[in-house]
């Protein structure tokens, strides 16, 4: 009786470990083919604006790796932050340079920007990507608005294919 439960038990930890690994594997996939350009384009960032594009990859890659936490907390509550910071550490193996570190701190920044409301409210989030382009506070909240909306498409994106 004891080995039956020894058995199940081992069974049920290899099947979390697969699980584990596919949902890694399968973000680590999906940050390095996402396509920002409808997100740059709607916060007006065009095609010759080559600093600030380069620069919103790196905040928006950021973002989308928190985002990916918010859904690992939902889905593995248990195991996001472990499952989060391994992949951080995985990504900056395969991404170093000024560019991944900055990308894995803006990651880090998010995160803890969206712990506060999770998946509830993403205007703070978007507040702060409006702040990247608009100086003028009246502007700001049609493009916050927007970018609110769009960044929880990105959420449910991602949440739908974390497995």
């Amino acid at each position: 009786m004891n080995r039956g439960l020894e058995m199940q038990n081992t069974a049920e930890l290899f099947d979390e470990h697969s699980t584990v690994q596919e949902a890694l594997d399968n973000f680590a996939v999906l940050i390095d083919d996402v396509d920002f350009a409808d997100m740059l384009s709607l916060m007006g960032i065009g095609k010759f604006q080559f600093l600030l594009r380069k620069q919103m990859r790196v905040e928006l890659k950021g973002l989308y790796m928190a985002l990916w936490h918010l859904a690992l907390a939902r889905s593995f509550p248990d195991r996001a932050d472990e499952m989060f910071n391994i992949f951080l550490e995985r990504y900056l193996s395969a991404h170093g340079g000024k560019i991944g570190i900055q990308t894995v701190e803006r990651a880090k920044q998010y995160r803890a920007m969206l712990l506060p409301s999770g998946d509830g409210n993403f205007i703070d989030v978007a507040r702060h990507l409006a702040s990247f382009l608009i100086k003028d506070q009246q502007d700001t909240r049609a493009l916050t608005l927007k970018l609110a909306l769009n960044i929880r498409n990105a959420y449910r994106f991602i949440f739908d294919r974390l497995i």
